[in-house]
């Protein structure tokens, strides 16, 4: 305890120049995906007869086309544009670029190649769109390709890059009318024909769970900035929990990453000399148990985790989102037993996709007070765990037979179970901490794999086939 101490759908975006002013602009629109950008009139569709779904149009002025397209897969939105760049026979001569599309994360390549034997250049873009509703182990993903021919993207490069920030997703996420279904405390002897986690109409979050009587209940788990949460004022609520650092860290606070750059110039954090927050940070200062490794420091450890999270396709406010609404679940509890209506810690597991992720959630003595010196404070003790499927034993059992077997278990447990507290999702939104390698480390790789953000295999290729060391070795220097 710490003290205080669908199939595969093309979209292609054709990219034009325009003097400024020079025309006007019109919305254009996928006619069977919520799925639209805008650009200027007089763009001409280009037929698709072999998949009617790929919506193309193109601008004969300028020969800049868009495509836009939809599909589902296990695979991140990174790792998908990075197989599909390959097969489109792009170059991959640039890093690509976290980007938002509204409320949704996303990662754009910039990328000579060829179409017909043409010289272009082209922008590809992949948006995630969270949980696929037809398929629940996958993501759903929502493609754009905006090209033009080589010997023009100088003059075009601005009215793609228009173009691509114009994109959104009308209806990004799957939405599921709650109707008249009752949420937590009342329980359900059957489990309700709803996916988990999901979204209504009206943009609320809810997660389907497990109680530990053997019923169902719907409990509502939206992110958000909610009520205070003050432990030492008797505050409960939510706290803010969308609140990012945009003074230290404007790149995280815009794209969901960190720049390397700015984390190089980085000397204070909300104020606070970095000096002294990795001292408060080390075990025995602060907390016993610690914020960091002995050998940590926070920026060695921030900088760490910001390039594991960007080697898997994800940024931190996606590896954030369901720790929050775990500890919102938890907060439904707390608030139903209070009034006498719950068991104490009565959920025992949340349906997540296709897994069941077990939880125990229990409070300590006191209160932890936050190294970063903001108004973050912990009390809950969170632990989450699921376990493997029969594949994946075989796929670590076949890719990590050179372990002992004391280390692949070591892997199992590292990838599978997470022991941490409500602080660690605030600080991966705000500053991009998971805490150091110490027992309340909540390890972005863990995190994917337990919530099903990426399987293991794409986990696995994105670190190089090395899980062990990635999860064991410590953030220094």
């Amino acid at each position: 305890m710490r003290t205080s101490q669908l199939p595969l759908i093309s979209l292609l975006i054709l990219c034009v120049a325009l003097p400024a002013n020079a025309r006007s602009l019109r919305v254009y629109e996928h006619p069977s995906l919520e799925f639209r950008f805008t650009a200027s009139v007089g763009w001409q569709p280009v037929a698709h007869p072999e998949d009617e779904l790929i919506y193309e149009v193109a601008d004969p002025e300028t020969g800049i086309h868009v495509l836009l397209w939809y599909t589902s897969t296990e695979q991140s939105a990174l790792r998908y544009l990075e197989k599909m760049a390959g097969m489109k026979d792009l170059v991959l001569e640039q890093k690509p670029q976290p980007k938002r599309f509204d409320e949704h994360d996303g990662w754009v390549f910039h990328l000579p190649g060829k179409i017909a034997g043409e010289s272009i250049h082209s922008v590809l873009a992949a948006i995630d769109g969270g949980q696929s509703r037809s398929q629940p182990k996958e993501r759903a993903l929502y493609i754009v390709q905006i090209w033009c021919p080589a010997e023009t993207s100088m003059d075009n490069w601005r009215t793609m890059d228009d173009i691509l920030n114009s994109v959104t997703i009308t209806t990004p996420m799957p939405r599921v009318a709650l109707g008249s279904r009752p949420l937590y405390p009342d329980t359900f002897d059957d489990r309700p024909d709803l996916p988990s986690p999901f979204t209504t109409d009206d943009g609320e979050e809810y997660v389907v769970a497990h109680t530990r009587g053997g019923a169902f209940a719907i409990l509502p788990a939206t992110v958000e900035n909610g009520t205070p949460n003050d432990y030492n004022k008797g505050l409960w609520g939510k706290g803010r929990q969308l609140a990012t650092d945009p003074v230290d860290f404007p790149t995280l606070a815009r794209t969901g990453l960190h720049a390397e750059a700015e984390l190089e110039r980085t000397t204070t954090i909300t104020g606070r000399q970095v000096a002294d927050i990795t001292a408060a940070a080390r075990p025995g200062n602060a907390s016993g148990v610690g914020f960091l490794a002995q050998d940590e420091d926070i920026l060695s450890v921030i900088r760490g985790d910001n390039r594991l999270v960007e080697r898997l396709g994800l940024t931190h406010p996606q590896l954030a989102r369901p720790l929050f609404m775990l500890f919102n679940v938890a907060l439904r509890n707390l608030e139903t037993y209070r009034r006498g209506e719950s068991p104490s810690n009565d959920i025992e597991a949340l349906l997540w996709g296709g897994h069941r992720v077990f939880i125990d959630v229990y409070g300590s003595k006191g209160w932890q007070q936050s190294v970063f010196d903001d108004e973050v404070l912990g009390y809950f003790e969170l632990r989450m765990w699921r376990e493997l499927t029969p594949e994946e034993e075989a796929y670590l059992g076949e890719h990590y037979s050179s372990l002992a077997e004391a280390e692949l278990e070591e892997l199992k447990k590292k990838l599978t179970v997470i022991h941490t507290g409500e602080m660690v999702p605030f600080y991966v939104t705000r500053y991009g901490f998971y805490e150091g390698h110490t027992g309340y480390r909540a390890d972005p790789v863990a995190i994917a794999t337990i919530f099903g953000l990426m399987n293991i295999p794409d986990i696995d290729a994105a670190v190089g086939g090395d899980l062990y060391r990635v999860l064991t070795t410590h953030h220094v220097g």
